[in-house]
């Protein structure tokens, strides 16, 4: 009988660095991974996720049928100490594959990488994109290139056409979690909002959400609002929805982002930006209205799913780099008009609530 050396690994370590956007687009691979893995013990390395705010890969996926367990190193790789620490950890586990989810670094710093990997005793390889093909995004149309997800399947699919799998199990405490959030309210429906951006280039500014938030209001006097974000965003949330008229949750640094998840769930939309709150309602099949900066190519980080409305600076698209997208103060997240946003909103409301 044969057998493919991938079904034969007893241990299997992925790398993947982030946290909660690079975690929910890794799931499709992670899928693809543990089909091609059934009976390995499968492990991430992962790190420290640089913005302090930011929830780790771990606190996504956790402890399931996909990832039994983590090591994890501090932002950048951290000093020799770390190192050698998080080296000594992985060869006391002894993995024989080490399959690559990261993001591209460049190719010193991949090289480096390799020989970590090498020096922990790993022998195979799967998905570290030496070569150019795994390295940028296929273009799939003038104005989009492929997913972040789409592309880690090609790293790891032994079959280039497979189709992307979303499956993703909560537990059973985690709905009820959820469910208690709303113990007090009357059954309104209700919209998810997430203001947080990581850098300034990506933040809308209070000015547009204002204008959005306040037409909501006052349109839709009995719509609730859930406001889903770090503890810093808190005050802010505050401050932009002191005057709506339905229900009000904040649940900024409040909920892990599972429960998050969930909270979002049964959400009419999610309005928000380009964030990590923005992919934890798509993974949960909640449409988005995202906003976008032009920092990524656009279609790289867009929400999964066919029901969203996406706003990005497509006017001067046509000046990216092939790799990192364009950067410049002139293609900024200003120029998405706070009454476009308003028009989504309004189409997602009659889609889902008015007659």
């Amino acid at each position: 009988m044969h057998i493919e050396l991938r079904d034969m690994a007893n241990k299997v370590l992925i790398f993947r660095r982030g946290s909660i956007g690079d975690a929910v687009v890794s799931v499709p691979a992670l899928n693809v991974i543990r089909s091609q893995h059934k009976k390995s013990e499968i492990r991430i390395l992962t790190n420290t996720p640089v913005m302090g705010s930011a929830a780790p890969i771990q606190a996504i996926i956790g402890k399931s049928d996909l990832i039994q367990g983590y090591f994890t190193a501090p932002p950048g790789g951290g000093g020799i100490k770390s190192i050698k620490l998080v080296r000594d950890q992985i060869v006391h586990w002894s993995p024989d594959t080490l399959i690559y989810l990261s993001e591209p670094s460049n190719r010193i710093s991949l090289i480096r990488e390799y020989l970590f990997f090498r020096s922990c005793g790993i022998q195979e390889f799967i998905g570290a994109p030496f070569g150019n093909s795994l390295r940028k995004y296929q273009k799939l149309s003038e104005l989009l290139w492929e997913s972040e997800a789409q592309r880690l399947v090609r790293a790891v699919s032994i079959e280039k056409t497979e189709e992307l799998s979303w499956m993703f199990n909560f537990e059973g405490f985690e709905f009820d979690k959820a469910q208690n959030l709303y113990s007090q309210w009357d059954g309104s429906a209700y919209i998810a909002l997430s203001i947080g951006a990581k850098l300034p280039d990506k933040d809308w500014g209070d000015r547009n959400w204002g204008k959005v938030i306040q037409h909501i209001r006052s349109a839709y006097s009995d719509l609730g609002i859930v406001c889903i974000g770090a503890g810093k965003e808190k005050d802010r949330c505050d401050r932009l929805t002191k005057d709506w008229k339905g229900p009000v949750l904040n649940l900024c640094g409040i909920t892990q982002p599972r429960i998050s998840a969930l909270a979002m769930q049964n959400a009419l939309f999610y309005v928000g930006h380009d964030s990590g709150p923005m992919h934890l309602a798509a993974l949960v099949d909640t449409p988005c209205i995202a906003i976008f900066s032009a920092r990524s190519k656009p279609g790289v980080w867009f929400p999964r799913g066919e029901d969203n409305h996406v706003f990005y600076p497509w006017s001067t698209v046509h000046q990216a780099s092939h790799r990192t997208g364009f950067r410049t103060a002139g293609n900024s997240i200003k120029l998405i008009k706070a009454e476009a946003v308003i028009e989504a909103c309004e189409q997602m409301i009659a889609q889902q609530i008015l007659p």
